[in-house]
């Protein structure tokens, strides 16, 4: 069985999209519970030298934008709406990186497995440690997301 650019990239998107979703709820639960100001937790950080709890969002949509969930809710809209014959051929392509992160061209399926894959779930995982970090009840578990939503299976 061989997949293609859209199966890979597009659904995988979307389930990371909606886990970070529920981070808005965790991290809106947070601010309630401790009396925070809404929109605190965005600020917060892992390290010093890392982005915000509202820039892994940001960067995970590829834009900043000072609204996290409505740019979420766009990002995975166009995930959503996107026909697999837009990206055909991606892995075939040649894409050129810049600093800060490598500089160097690469082929379009290193590109999107050694790249543009870890790089989302990066994010992502750093969102859910700076959660963790402030106290929210979350594990694993929130991290895989709803995985019956894709597979039609329940693995709950």
């Amino acid at each position: 069985m061989s997949l293609s650019v859209y199966d890979i990239t597009v659904p995988v998107m979307v389930h990371g999209l909606n886990v970070m979703d529920d981070y808005l709820d965790h991290a809106q639960a947070l601010e309630r519970t401790r009396g925070c100001e809404p929109g605190r937790i965005l600020g917060e950080r892992l390290a010093s030298d890392m982005l915000s709890f509202g820039e892994q969002f940001s960067v995970s949509c590829n834009k900043v934008d000072a609204h996290m969930e409505g740019r979420l809710l766009e990002t995975r809209g166009f995930l959503q709406n996107l026909q697999p014959g837009e990206i055909a051929g991606a892995q075939s392509r040649t894409y050129e990186l810049t600093p800060p992160i490598v500089r160097g061209w690469f082929g379009g399926d290193d590109y999107i497995r050694h790249l543009v894959l870890p790089d989302f779930f990066f994010h992502i995982a750093i969102a859910h440690a700076i959660l963790r970090r402030l106290g929210a009840k979350i594990g694993k578990r929130d991290y895989l997301g709803n995985l019956s939503q894709q597979s039609g299976g329940d693995y709950s």
